[in-house]
């Protein structure tokens, strides 16, 4: 089995473990990139800022992404903060900024439970 179909496999069973998840919702951008490892590589690297999830543009879209996985957001956001010993300083719109946090951080937990380089 090619790395490839090993990744769509892989992506696709965390999808229908918990389909409402946000760790699904990143699961699910990722199945519609053609190269798997890229995707994850240039989210990794350029962040959602870069426009690469087309449906985190807008703040009506970043706004509605937050309120939907606040929860998961929140966990994020405190392991992190206990993890660097300080709180967190967002920038700007706040539900835009946790947005992108939570997809991003999900990406990159994802990336390594999957051993995708970045």
């Amino acid at each position: 089995m090619s790395s490839q179909a090993r990744l769509k496999k892989q992506l696709q069973a965390i999808i229908d473990h918990a389909p409402n998840s946000l760790k699904a919702a990143v699961a699910s951008e990722a199945l519609d990139h053609d190269d798997i490892a890229c995707f994850f590589s240039d989210l990794l690297q350029h962040g959602c800022q870069s426009g690469i999830i087309g449906s985190l543009i807008y703040y009506s879209d970043t706004h509605k992404f937050y309120d939907m996985y606040y929860y998961e957001i929140e966990e994020i956001r405190y392991d992190l903060e206990q993890s660097f010993g300080e709180s967190l300083k967002p920038n700007g719109d706040l539900k835009n900024w946790f947005a992108w946090l939570g997809f991003e951080e999900t990406a990159r937990l994802l990336a390594d439970e999957l051993k995708i380089e970045y």
